[in-house]
């Protein structure tokens, strides 16, 4: 028996869940372990690592549809220990036309939301903690949404191997304002776990999530069985390392190609892959991400050290 859910008309701000820069994206759109671009303190702060203390990075995402979705980060050394970074996600809706309920013009409007957080992560032994706080706005024509958030997550790093665990609780929060009075709006919180491994010998990093362990109720339809229930919380990915300079990432998610299956088949939907490389003093980095037959979206990025010295 299969239940169908309706759309859940409190739950806002969902834009969170959408992977919004390249190795993301490439890697399935869900990880709680890596740390090999610095904007993953988006998916967990405790993902914060010296290696990447003054970069920035900035991405640029197309979404099928002419949505438009734009992020960046930098991240720096403060006056006391550990790390810290502020990251922006922006998303555009486009461009509508406005009617009213009499089928009169009234007008064009436009659509927004973004997310604005600080993050802050400490290392102790095997362990580094992280938190962040983040400000989110929805803004559709004249009604607007606001909330604040924090995530809170923490990794272990086994002291011989090259074997990481992640923990983060993401999005605990409340609204400050809805779009409507009286309209009680819910934040998408999402508990998630995740393992990477890199075997000694091989130059690729392995890694599993699992998402939303919190709840059942993302998916269009209610699971048939606990089997089903698990696979479609479970994002897989690759991480190919040939040389320091050049990277490749595959990834695949099942809730995600089963939420795009159509009558025509699934395609390569829940797939995606990328690549990135460094030039000079910058990284360049592409990742494509297949959600229907017609259709995917297409991230491309770009990191640098702003302390280092610039050379083309």
């Amino acid at each position: 028996m299969v239940t169908a859910l309706a759309q859940d008309r409190e739950l806002a701000f969902q834009f969170l869940d959408q992977p919004s820069f390249t190795r993301l994206s490439s890697m399935g759109g869900v990880n709680a372990t890596s740390n090999s671009e610095l904007l993953f303190f988006m998916q967990n702060p405790a993902s914060l690592e010296e290696e990447n203390t003054n970069v920035a990075s900035f991405h640029y995402l197309n979404f099928p549809g002419g949505i438009n979705w734009g992020s960046a980060g930098y991240q720096w050394t403060p006056g006391f220990k550990g790390q810290m970074a502020v990251g922006l996600q922006l998303v555009s809706y486009g461009e509508f036309e406005g009617f009213d309920r009499f089928g009169v013009s009234t007008g064009d409007f436009s659509a927004q939301e973004f997310n604005l957080q600080v993050s802050y992560a400490r290392r102790k032994g095997v362990f580094n903690y992280g938190a962040s706080v983040k400000l989110l706005g929805s803004i559709l024509e004249s009604y607007q949404a606001y909330a604040v958030a924090i995530d809170l997550g923490v990794i272990y790093d086994h002291p011989e191997e090259d074997l990481r665990f992640g923990f983060v609780v993401k999005n605990l929060g409340a609204p400050i304002s809805s779009y409507l009075p009286e309209q009680k709006l819910r934040l998408p919180t999402d508990v998630r776990f995740g393992a990477s491994f890199k075997p000694k010998y091989m130059p690729i990093r392995f890694s599993w999530t699992l998402r939303n362990l919190n709840s059942n109720e993302r998916g269009i339809e209610e699971p048939e069985s606990f089997g089903r229930q698990a696979l479609e919380k479970m994002v897989w990915a690759a991480e190919i390392i040939p040389s320091e300079n050049f990277s490749l990432q595959v990834g695949y998610n099942q809730l995600i190609r089963r939420q795009f299956s159509g009558n025509s088949g699934a395609g390569a939907s829940g797939f995606s892959g990328g690549f990135a490389f460094r030039v000079k003093s910058f990284e360049l980095s592409y990742a494509r991400s297949f959600y229907n037959v017609a259709g995917a979206s297409n991230v491309f990025g770009v990191s640098t050290n702003l302390k280092k010295k610039r050379s083309f």
